[in-house]
């Protein structure tokens, strides 16, 4: 049985700042300007508690005792804010570090921190971190345990635990738990309707593909509008969110006819950092890009299909996240599980996914990817024995839900890399009330509406069985409503082409 490890129990604290309608598009917002200490500070849109108080280094209690603020899950734009004598002015945003690539992991003596999410509580922050309240109220020196606000970094582990304690332990990480997750669309559809749906299923995670080019139509004008309701909507019901980053601008790059990276891989990490500092202490991990061994994600007339230059985006990415919002997790990019390897339309992923390791992957990611579709074959099947009924597409263990997952887990620990593996898409598709299929997507012709709604829970209850599983995100909840774009989605969905919810739908809302 799947253990609901990532449950937040208690009273959690949304901070919000009262805002009025925002516009569609908006630029990039300025820094505030520097206030001398002792003075005031007027709230502006996006701020938070946590976010002043870090912008002028003191803490939040200190900003909630000197302002009299009886309630720190509100503060309003434009209202006034005294800032603590011995603050600061606000510190610039840091530049990113040279993009060269890692010699050997990091030792810092720094402590080791977590950020807290919506619906953390002192105690789910301690149980995470596999340590006490009464050591998080010393470490952090809380005068209220009762007040935590979203965003704040919590020392969890000081510099002496954190360079390791006697036993050889590895401090516990944040987001190390098998998690139930799905993928949502959220194109052209109402986020308040979508995010009621989806919240009927026991979820820890959603996952949401963010096109860049959506985000950032024009070079520097940036629309969060509705990947804000979304975030927020998921927020306030204590989901965790990934959200996977791709789909470079056309003003970004030359080659246009596939999907790919920037010319500039610089571009993208100037993006990434204004989206993270946009989500700080909302959005807990981002992945960067999907697929990138395959030709229609990875197309460019300046970057090859490359594990190297995959490796080269990554790190432009960590640097970027890291020096706005040090404590979100980075997670590699899912590869295509493909056995095809001719180096112009697809590279196999087990080899992608080595090379990176000897690129030094490890240091500049918090978490690998994995893409472990079943295809037409059940989730505990092995290659390469014929299931009854299937007739394609059990030839390579790529094909197999279980084998992808012990393969990868192979190369991790080949390379000492005993971290969890997160499965950040997996399913299995039927065309049952579907039109047929293309010849491409002939193996969902395989799965029956009963046979998706058993394969499923059968593949949470396998990664749990196998113990080195983390978060693990089902494809995918509504892609029938989003197949004017991608008519395949559709197959996986667990919402059918009418809407109504399919036999997978009501499994999974079920399943404990």
């Amino acid at each position: 049985m799947l253990r609901r490890y990532m449950i937040l129990i208690g009273f959690g604290l949304f901070l919000a700042v009262l805002v009025g309608p925002s516009a569609s598009l908006h630029a990039q917002s300025t820094a505030p300007t520097a206030t001398p200490a002792g003075q005031t500070y007027t709230v502006q849109p996006g701020d938070t508690l946590f976010s002043i108080a870090r912008r002028f280094a003191v803490s939040s209690n200190d900003l909630i005792r000197v302002n009299g603020i009886a309630d720190p899950n509100r503060i309003r734009v434009g209202q006034k804010l005294v800032i603590p004598d011995g603050s600061s002015s606000p510190s610039a945003t840091p530049t990113p570090r040279p993009t060269t690539r890692p010699s050997g992991p990091v030792v810092s003596p720094t402590p080791v921190t977590d950020v807290v999410l919506p619906g953390d509580t002192l105690a789910s922050v301690a149980r995470r971190n596999g340590t006490t309240v009464t050591e998080l109220i010393r470490l952090n020196n809380i005068v209220n345990p009762d007040v935590i606000l979203v965003g704040q970094r919590l020392i969890v582990r000081d510099s002496s635990a954190a360079a390791g304690a006697d036993d050889g332990s590895a401090p516990a990480l944040p987001y190390a738990e098998l998690g139930l997750g799905i993928s949502i669309f959220v194109q052209d559809q109402p986020p308040t309707v979508v995010i009621d749906r989806v919240t009927e299923l026991p979820l820890d995670w959603v996952k949401i593909d963010v096109g860049w080019a959506q985000i950032e139509p024009a070079p520097g004008v940036y629309n969060f509008v509705v990947l804000d309701q979304v975030v927020d909507a998921l927020s306030r019901r204590r989901i965790r969110i990934l959200l996977t980053v791709s789909g470079s601008p056309q003003w970004a790059r030359t080659s246009t006819a596939e999907g790919g990276p920037p010319d500039d891989f610089a571009v993208f990490g100037s993006f990434m950092g204004v989206m993270a500092e946009h989500f700080a202490g909302r959005v807990g991990a981002y992945q960067i890009w999907s697929e990138p061994n395959l030709r229609r994600e990875w197309s460019s007339d300046v970057h090859r299909i490359d594990p190297a230059s995959y490796f080269d985006l990554l790190t432009v990415a960590w640097q970027a996240v890291k020096a706005v919002d040090p404590n979100a997790y980075i997670v590699s990019a899912g590869l295509a599980p493909t056995g095809f390897n001719d180096g112009v339309n697809a590279l196999n992923d087990r080899l992608y996914l080595q090379a990176l390791y000897d690129l030094g992957l490890q240091d500049i990611s918090d978490a690998i990817a994995v893409h472990a579709l079943g295809f037409g074959n059940p989730p505990d099947a092995d290659c390469c024995q014929r299931p009854v009924g299937v007739e394609s597409h059990y030839e390579n263990r790529s094909f197999f839900f279980k084998n992808t997952l012990e393969d990868y887990r192979a190369i991790m620990s080949a390379n000492g890399d005993e971290r969890p593996l997160w499965v950040t898409k997996f399913g299995w598709g039927t065309s049952e009330d579907t039109d047929p299929p293309g010849e491409q997507f002939v193996y969902v012709t395989y799965n029956s509406l009963i046979e998706q709604a058993n394969y499923i829970p059968r593949a949470f209850a396998l990664a749990d069985e196998l113990g080195y599983i983390g978060p693990m995100f089902l494809f995918n909840f509504n892609g029938c409503q989003f197949a004017a774009f991608r008519p395949e989605e559709c197959y996986f969905s667990l919402l059918g082409p009418s809407g109504s919810p399919r036999a997978a739908f009501n499994a999974l809302r079920n399943y404990r």
